[in-house]
């Protein structure tokens, strides 16, 4: 396995044709100061941009017509005399010199369109069907017959590519596949994909064999293996200001962390996103976002962007470096960990091993994923291939589809005493009428009331709100059996909203007539009537997290894998160091606030902003462990923690901490 360095830099430097002096103020000096002051031991530079342009003499590329020396050779020199590593980027999806220069080679969509001519940005989408992809594996290997010796090569912009072209069109014909069927579209796509991936890696292994590799499409998809081990590592780019959110990374990471690769979190240096000259993140926002990188076993990548004049910016380097300073003195605790979790979630993603975008990422995925982090259990997230051995939970989302598979690894693990928290259509068989897997009802059908109401019972003490809460999509309806016990009541609406009858600003109010329950126990099920997760995804609702919550508790018979005082917004894992036999806990709190436009035809949208970091004090943890724990305390400090033990279940209180806070527990 390729292992990852911990204090990582992926340097953006896509530069126009036009801008002159490219380079000019570059330094090997100035540039080893800044990577010195950012405590950086790897740092991703740039052979070819978005533009097209490369960065050292070529023979298959094109120079910047600005760049006079050989920018990315000098880059390389200064790095490796101060031990840093230096993969080498090369635009892949993205090539506006060549798009201009071949238009054959664009991607062409159904309307018989390339692009907007007028539309500012990347949308000149590179056909990997073409002879670009000659073109591009020629530029990858002429980079590492230049440099055989180098730390890895990063490809960018990876994605499926809805193709229309002429050569396409043809190409799908040879192959019996219909250009008019969005499906046989797809398949296509998946083809050439493979392809691209196939072939660009040889490319980047030509001169030797082990070269690490990483094609970047913005997120790991889930169960993607056929695509995802063309990897060497992981990197899992979530800029939490650009459009990931603070939740995504992880989510990602969760699922990341059971594969077998090393995988880093990339954010960035930027109040938004990539290409934010002049902007600059909160130094509170990078301290957290490091520290949840390693909470959840990654390692740290942060995005800059050079200057066209090649002049490194220390004002970004001291930001990052004081963020990598706590990284640095983390490490020791922080490589070859592995997550313990007893929850997991098993992704409702479809067709997992096709290839996905981040804009695929399952609504109730998320959903569940937020619910979890919010109550403080560790998960792991499953794609259909995992085992469920050592698990207690199993969460099966809503929107999810039992495939065979699926369905006997289901009841095999309720055999063995397992317990499932299922919602909506998780649990029904293939023709959706009737359960594959029985809550301890019969299914009716759908039920007609959209929106409906959930009310709590004896079951949900906690649940604060004792009257009815709205719920909108729509639920199932189902009759119990009689020793099975209701969680949740439901009640309809007088009528749904149209044009006949209407009522109030929404929705009518809950009838009073009693309907069929909205979530049903058994002894090793719980499932819930409505889309509960995703709901919980769309609207944020923190009472259907407490109905959930309720569920829990009672399947795992309140013996929770972990219980701490952190408010909902705080963070908490746990990750094993089995060659240093300890434990490593991490807490996590930072208060969030959303900042910027949130008007639709704003230039920019609101985002979540950390500014300041509050000290929390005396955060009681109960965690359950399978080991008898010899020390607890604080690390890097090396505090000792008083702790306690009782069978499985070991308790202490942090007496204080600051945006994170890591307890080692070592055991026998």
């Amino acid at each position: 396995m390729h292992r990852l360095r911990f204090r990582q830099v992926h340097l953006d430097f896509h530069t126009h044709g036009s801008i002159p002096g490219i380079g000019q103020k570059f330094s090997k000096k100035k540039f080893q100061e800044a990577l010195k002051l950012g405590r950086i031991d790897s740092i991703t530079l740039f052979s070819k941009c978005h533009h097209g342009y490369s960065y050292h003499p070529t023979k298959v590329g094109t120079r910047h017509p600005h760049l006079k020396f050989d920018l990315l050779a000098a880059q390389i020199e200064a790095c490796r005399e101060i031990g840093v590593r230096c993969p080498i980027y090369l635009s892949a999806g993205v090539d506006e010199l060549m798009a201009m220069e071949h238009p054959e080679w664009v991607v062409k969509n159904r309307a018989g369109l390339t692009y907007d001519p007028l539309e500012v940005g990347w949308f000149k989408l590179l056909r990997f069907n073409s002879a670009y992809l000659d073109y591009l594996c020629a530029q990858i290997e002429e980079v590492v017959q230049r440099w055989p010796d180098n730390d890895g090569i990063f490809l960018d912009i990876i994605a499926l590519q809805q193709d229309y072209s002429e050569g396409a069109l043809r190409e799908m014909k040879s192959l019996k596949l219909n250009p008019a069927d969005a499906a046989n579209v797809r398949t296509y796509a998946q083809r050439v994909l493979l392809d691209y991936y196939e072939r660009t890696t040889a490319a980047a292994r030509s001169v030797r064999a082990n070269t690490p590799v990483f094609h970047n499409g913005g997120h790991i998809p889930v169960g993607a293996t056929k695509f995802n081990f063309f990897n060497s590592h992981f990197e899992l780019e979530s800029l939490p200001t650009g459009g990931w959110g603070y939740d995504h990374f992880a989510f990602s990471a969760r699922y990341a962390a059971t594969q077998p690769r090393d995988f880093l979190g990339m954010s960035g240096k930027f109040h938004t996103t990539w290409g934010e000259f002049g902007g600059f993140k909160r130094p509170a926002a990078l301290r957290y976002e490091c520290a949840a990188m390693n909470a959840y076993g990654a390692k740290c990548s942060i995005g800059d962007q050079l200057h066209p004049n090649g002049e490194m910016n220390l004002d970004t380097y001291r930001l990052i470096g004081a963020a990598y300073a706590e990284v640095e003195a983390r490490e020791p605790w922080l490589d070859h960990v592995r997550p313990v979790a007893r929850i997991g979630l098993v992704s409702a993603e479809q067709n997992q091993q096709v290839a996905r975008g981040h804009g695929t990422v399952s609504a109730a995925d998320e959903g569940v994923a937020r619910m979890l982090l919010e109550l403080h259990l560790p998960f792991v997230v499953l794609d259909e291939n995992a085992k469920w051995d050592g698990l207690d939970l199993i969460v099966l989302p809503d929107t999810l589809v039992l495939t065979p598979a699926a369905l006997a690894k289901a009841k095999k693990f309720l055999a063995r005493g397992g317990k499932l928290l299922a919602a909506g259509s998780a649990l029904l068989a293939a023709d959706q009428k009737s359960f594959a897997l029985d809550p301890g009802a019969k299914l009716l059908g759908r039920a007609v009331s959209d929106p409906d109401y959930l009310v709590a019972t004896d079951l949900t003490p906690d649940v604060p709100v004792r009257s009815s809460i709205v719920i909108h999509g729509g639920s199932y309806e189902v009759k119990p059996a009689a020793k099975t016990r209701i969680l949740v009541e439901r009640r309809a609406s007088y009528f749904n909203r149209t044009w006949e009858h209407f009522c109030s600003h929404q929705h009518a109010p809950d009838s009073p007539a009693k309907v069929s329950p909205a979530a049903t126990l058994t002894g090793n099920i719980a499932w819930f009537a409505h889309d509960i997760f995703t709901r919980y995804r769309q609207y944020g609702q923190p009472l259907y997290r407490d109905f959930v919550s309720a569920a829990i508790h009672h399947l795992l018979e309140g013996k929770l894998p972990a219980v701490t005082s952190l408010p909902a917004d705080g963070r908490i894992n746990l990750l094993d160091q089995p060659a240093e036999k300890r434990f490593v806990a991490h807490l996590l709190y930072a208060p969030k606030s959303v900042r910027g436009a949130s008007h639709p035809a704003a230039i920019n949208k609101s985002l979540e902003v950390i500014e300041d970091l509050i000290p929390l004090h005396n955060i009681s943890v109960s965690l359950r462990l399978p080991r008898r724990i010899k020390t607890a305390r604080l690390v890097p400090s090396g505090d000792p923690l008083p702790f306690t033990q009782v069978s499985d279940l070991v308790s202490f209180t942090v007496p204080e901490f600051t945006a994170h806070a890591m307890i080692e527990l070592s055991y026998r």
